[in-house]
């Protein structure tokens, strides 16, 4: 609540927040033992709140959706007395409350129907302050009531987006319940500070990309995609570690990393913390299908997925992203890719098929004179063909033609898989290891390339 009114902030120290607050440009004290206690805080920001809601065990995911309209700070009951000593009044009690309690209430009508929040109670209190901050609606999702999950939603507006993740119904339900809603998921379940963070201004940035020149020698052109980027907390917390854009082999080879539409106004300082630290062969893509997780095949009006895609182009030329991925399910030759090529920021489309990342197996076709090419090859533990060294005998034997389109490959590394202690290909590693392991394994014909250079080549091919 401190985010909408007050120039004094707190920040939990927690994954990568050395390096978004290296631009935040604002003095910044640590604090540890008795001040930073609940007792002493509330005390110290008595004057900058409202009042509390009161809550149990059972009334908390409603005291956050209280608190957010009332402007006020969630009081468990063990921090009452500490509370009242602070000065502070009681504004609600929502002990006892359940979700349809909640929503029979005068607050629910109140809450935001452009963003809501979908989190797991064993995550509290990360994505609590924005919750808050934003006056939307805060659902524990640890009901095993799929159905109820579902339709948890249903109150939201076209182009909405749920920040957080549904581990009861699972990724693949999640965003299938979504998508007919018109909205969009925003991973960040482990997000720390988005309150703040989101309060500092979004930046123009811009990417410093090489010009690739086409070689004239026959060729096999490769481009290494990385997964994830739509996971607004792993860039926040993980991403930066030495398994991924931490690691000392970043620049040996050009990477495409993908980005949230969200970073740039959720953490502006961590996306100019990303820019000002990219190697060479690094570039950023938009990551994935929309201003958040969705499947655009699904979404029922089309009107509110041209406004999505218009509002993402919008995001893309803010950030210097040329080239968005896709996520979909069985979606490569729908319309709504269609769309997003024909969006004036969008210079190429990455396809991924939910059930397959390399489903489409480089198939590739023009849009709007743009090129939509899904994955031929997945970097992936345990998945046929998905090996350092398998992938790099069929790089090999693959057409060198500039001019066939076969001659191009788009391979999505998965961010979990990678190289173990003992250097054996395993489902949790050195994500960066193995894509070296692949790179060095590939024939002399093979050239890699940024994802920028590779969507004009390959628009080129096409276009033959």
């Amino acid at each position: 609540m401190l985010a909408n009114c007050s120039e004094l902030q707190l920040l939990f120290r927690d994954g990568a927040y050395r390096q978004y607050l290296e631009y935040a440009d604002a003095d910044v004290i640590e604090m540890s033992g008795p001040e930073a206690e609940p007792a002493a805080l509330l005390k110290a920001f008595a004057d900058r709140l409202n009042g509390y809601v009161l809550c149990d065990g059972t009334g908390a995911q409603a005291a956050v959706s209280v608190a957010g309209v009332l402007q006020a700070v969630v009081i468990p009951e063990g921090l009452q007395t500490a509370a009242e000593a602070a000065g502070l009044a009681c504004l609600e009690d929502v002990r006892g409350w359940t979700d349809h309690t909640l929503r029979r209430s005068r607050y629910f009508c109140r809450l935001s129907r452009r963003v809501a929040f979908s989190q797991p109670v064993s995550y509290a209190p990360k994505l609590v302050d924005y919750a808050v901050m934003a006056g939307a609606y805060f659902g524990f999702s640890d009901s095993e009531d799929q159905t109820a999950c579902k339709m948890t939603y249903a109150f939201l507006r076209d182009n909405a987006v749920v920040f957080g993740w549904n581990p009861v119904l699972g990724e693949y339900e999640t965003v299938s319940s979504l998508s007919p809603l018109n909205a969009c998921l925003i991973p960040a379940d482990h997000a720390c500070n988005v309150s703040v963070l989101s309060g500092f201004p979004s930046a123009d940035l811009k990417q410093a990309l090489t010009p690739e020149p086409a070689a004239q020698t026959p060729h096999h052109t490769v481009c290494l995609f990385m997964s994830d980027g739509d996971n607004l907390q792993w860039m926040l917390t993980a991403f930066t570690d030495r398994s991924h854009f931490g690691s000392p082999l970043r620049g040996r080879f050009p990477v495409a990393w993908g980005l949230p539409a969200s970073l740039n106004a959720a953490a502006p300082t961590m996306a100019k913390w990303l820019y000002a630290n990219a190697a060479p062969g690094d570039e950023y893509i938009l990551q994935i299908s929309g201003l958040g997780y969705t499947f655009p095949s699904k979404w029922t009006n089309p009107f509110a997925l041209r406004r999505m895609y218009g509002s993402l182009s919008e995001q893309m030329a803010k950030a210097d992203l040329h080239v968005a991925a896709v996520l979909d399910d069985g979606g490569f030759n729908h319309r709504s890719l269609d769309v997003l090529a024909g969006q004036e920021s969008v210079d190429g489309v990455f396809y991924l098929d939910y059930s397959d990342y390399a489903g489409m197996k480089g198939a590739a076709r023009l849009s709007h004179g743009k090129p939509i090419v899904g994955a031929k090859y997945k970097l992936w533990y345990g998945q046929p063909g998905g090996s350092p060294e398998e992938i790099a005998a069929a790089v090999n034997a693959a057409s060198t033609d500039p001019s066939d389109p076969d001659a191009y490959s788009l391979i999505v590394i998965h961010a979990w898989s990678g190289l173990d202690e003992a250097g054996n290909f395993a489902g949790y590693g050195d994500t960066m290891a193995a894509v070296d392991r692949m790179v060095a394994a590939f024939g002399p014909d093979v050239r890699l390339v940024a994802p920028s250079a590779f969507i004009t080549q390959l628009t080129d091919a096409l276009s033959s």
